[in-house]
């Protein structure tokens, strides 16, 4: 049976999200029957190869295949996926999250339509929070060439695009395997090599953000991901080395090295000695920054990327130093004030309001005074 799209999910102990990921595949207003849907897994130690294997058994257009080896990254099941898929364009999306019912259809048209070899929508995140990125595009975007609108480098969400299969096969776009950041890898290689760009002013995905054990902020993240990072990167300049693109590193560096910096100065998961051997690793990467312009504008980390290239690591070492302080007063701050907030609307209801409003507002006020001056010292 000839499909328009296939989808591949990269699967690892994915047995409570996976029902739901799957229905937002089959719902789709392209109709099911015209998606070819991957799945493979990467040794779970759950039930998810059980729960793959019914889904295959009851649908001819659901398959899986064997990874080979255990990874522990997404990048070799999105490959064997590739390389197994039968329909002309490509997408991906992740174990435990969503398509909108719009989703394949409004990203096939966009492909198709137009053309061209990449085509993106807008994704929103659900679950403990909701937050719609890229505020910056608010109607359809076409670019000729990548050179047009740098900006679209930020944009490394594979999840939420799709691609004619007979480009990547093509330009040999695949993902590196067993690392970190090879979605990043994956993207640049593609942009680089794209001769039209889409970008649909639509939300197509639902990514779930969620906190406490699985978080993914920066005071959570560890040795294992911020190392492994470092090895994502350099796979990234290889890549920008292969397309004779280097010209875009300092686009493409000054954003996720900084994050990177930033994220290793947060951490609370590792001590000062394996941030300073993360550091060590990094300096050829952050050699290889022209321009130092963090992305977003963050005056505190591009004084601490500035010392790393000067080799005045000890000032480096005291500057995240800071920074980490700085950053723990606010998120305390942030906390007090969300708790008074909630105080406030509690109280507004009741007969203590006036009481509590005229006896609590100078501490309030102290502690938004408080908050502005810390911000304000991070950026100056």
């Amino acid at each position: 049976m000839s499909y328009k799209v296939t989808v591949i999910i990269p699967t690892y102990n994915s047995v409570e999200f996976l029902d739901s990921t799957i229905a937002s595949i089959m719902n789709q207003s392209i109709g099911f029957e015209n998606i070819e849907l991957i799945i493979v897994d990467d040794y779970s130690t759950d039930n998810t190869q059980e729960l793959i294997n019914h889904y295959c058994e009851k649908y001819e257009n659901i398959k899986t295949f064997e990874s080979g080896k255990k990874t522990g990254t997404p990048g070799r099941a999105r490959n064997i996926g590739i390389a197994n898929s039968t329909a002309e364009y490509i997408m991906f999306i992740d174990h435990d999250d969503n398509y909108l019912p719009e989703s394949v259809e409004k990203l096939y048209n966009a492909v198709t339509e137009n053309s061209c070899d990449v085509a993106i929508g807008k994704f929103q995140t659900f679950g403990e929070q909701k937050i719609v990125p890229e505020d910056w595009i608010t109607h359809d975007v076409v670019l000729n060439s990548i050179d047009e609108d740098l900006r679209f480098f930020s944009i490394n969400n594979i999840w939420r695009m799709i691609f004619p299969k007979d480009f990547l096969n093509k330009n040999e776009i695949t993902f590196p395997e067993g690392v970190f950041a090879e979605d990043l890898t994956f993207m640049i290689d593609a942009f680089v090599n794209a001769s039209k760009i889409v970008f649909i002013n639509d939300i197509v995905y639902n990514f779930r953000l969620r906190t406490g054990d699985n978080s993914s902020t920066s005071l959570s993240k560890g040795m294992h991901y911020l190392d492994g990072l470092i090895e994502g990167y350099n796979n990234t300049v290889d890549v920008l080395k292969k397309n004779n693109a280097c010209k875009y590193y300092d686009t493409v560096f000054n954003q996720h090295l900084s994050c990177w910096i930033s994220d290793v100065a947060l951490s609370e998961t590792i001590d000062s000695e394996d941030k300073r051997e993360l550091v060590n690793k990094s300096l050829k990467l952050f050699d290889g920054i022209s321009d130092v312009n963090p992305t977003p504008e963050n005056n505190a980390v591009k004084n601490i990327i500035k010392q790393i290239r000067a080799r005045n690591l000890d000032e480096a070492y005291s500057l995240m130093s800071d920074y980490q302080l700085f950053r723990n007063r606010i998120h305390q701050l942030e906390i007090e004030l969300a708790h008074k907030t909630q105080q406030v609307a509690i109280l507004q209801s009741t007969k203590g309001w006036f009481k509590y409003k005229t006896k609590n507002i100078k501490q309030r006020f102290k502690l938004l005074f408080q908050l502005n001056l810390i911000n304000n010292h991070l950026i100056i």
